[in-house]
């Protein structure tokens, strides 16, 4: 029996390290392009060359990082503030709460709600109550948590529930106003690194909600059989 679930751990590691990787390189895209060095980091990747034989947003990112420069850099600082801080009216705004409200405000039902899936893990925004916790790279940051999680828990079991949290944080939070978003930026924007980024978020979302639910059915029908 020990042997049997072993393997299924290890089955699952390979699957876990990459969905974790692409939250981690999905929230890079999207932090404040200030830290030169992520940038250039990233640039030594080849994953947007990988990606880009299939995926239209990963093509748009493999060119963007090909000629990636410190002038370049520059522009994309000035438009992440365009598009996703002001001042003035916010072209897309980071937020799940603005999409999800009839009168686009912040800190709505949604706000308290993934807070609320935070604070269940032990976590909480050091801005909490200041700034609405529904914010994009929160909500990536969190998936990252629970995907290292499971790469970390040696049972089963404990997997199979983690992968249930995600999927239900995907399709009651992220799957819901992220097309919103990224819609907005797509329409909104001529800069390589959001264009791609916004194409890449909004289809590995759906990839991933779909790639999850398949392995968990797997997970559970395994632990049936070993039970």
């Amino acid at each position: 029996m020990t042997s049997t679930t072993e393997s299924i751990h290890i089955q699952l590691q390979s699957f876990l390290l990459s969905r974790k990787k692409c939250y981690q390189l999905l929230h890079l895209l999207f932090f404040v392009p200030e830290k030169l060095e992520t940038l250039f980091e990233i640039q030594k990747d080849n994953t947007f060359e990988e990606l880009g034989e299939f995926h239209e947003g990963g093509k748009i990112l493999h060119d963007f990082f090909k000629h990636l420069s410190i002038e370049q850099i520059k522009r994309e600082k000035e438009e992440y503030q365009r598009l996703f801080i002001g001042p003035g009216p916010l072209v897309a705004p980071p937020w799940e709460s603005y999409y999800r409200s009839k009168e686009h405000l912040l800190f709505e039902e949604w706000t308290y709600q993934v807070r609320e899936q935070y604070h269940r893990f032990g976590l909480q925004y050091r801005k909490e109550n200041n700034e609405p916790d529904d914010h994009l790279l929160l909500e990536l940051e969190f998936m990252i948590y629970l995907s290292d999680l499971c790469l970390h828990e040696p049972t089963e079991e404990k997997i199979e529930k983690l992968l249930t949290t995600q999927i239900s944080f995907l399709e009651e939070h992220l799957i819901i106003w992220i097309p919103f978003f990224c819609e907005r930026v797509i329409e909104n924007t001529n800069s390589q690194l959001y264009l791609g980024a916004a194409m890449l978020l909004e289809d590995f979302l759906s990839f991933d909600l779909e790639s999850l639910v398949e392995v968990r059915e797997g997970t559970r029908i395994c632990l049936k059989k070993i039970h």
